[in-house]
């Protein structure tokens, strides 16, 4: 899933190209629908650590803001689907591959389900 991660945000960075530096955070929110689990990238103009409600921002319009994940994880119960990503994007995270100029200006990373906790990663 790490790679597919990567591929997909480098290939919103090319497609979208480096937002304005008053971008502070971004989410990588879950959700669930009826082709299974999907993950969406927006960033915002806010951040605040105390209240989860910064992430609540519009959604993206454009198809290629969305991932969807493989099929075999369909049927996984949520929590774990939450776990497997946070973990992918702490270890890409780790491994310094989140330091692209998409996110040089992010003071937040976060994931989570849209009616859920965040976890941070940055």
């Amino acid at each position: 899933m790490k790679e597919e991660i990567i591929n997909w945000i480098n290939n919103i960075q090319q497609i979208d190209g480096i937002p304005p530096k008053e971008v502070i955070a971004f989410n990588f929110g879950i959700y669930e629908d009826v082709t299974g689990y999907r993950m969406y990238f927006a960033g915002s103009f806010e951040y605040d650590e105390n209240d989860d409600d910064w992430a609540c921002i519009e959604l993206p319009t454009k198809p290629y803001r969305y991932l969807n994940f493989p099929e075999k994880l369909k049927s996984e119960p949520w929590n774990k689907i939450l776990n497997y990503s946070a973990n992918a994007l702490m270890e890409l995270e780790k491994e310094g591959k989140l330091n692209i100029p998409l996110l040089e200006n992010a003071i937040a990373i976060t994931i989570g389900f849209d009616d859920g906790e965040l976890i941070r990663i940055r």
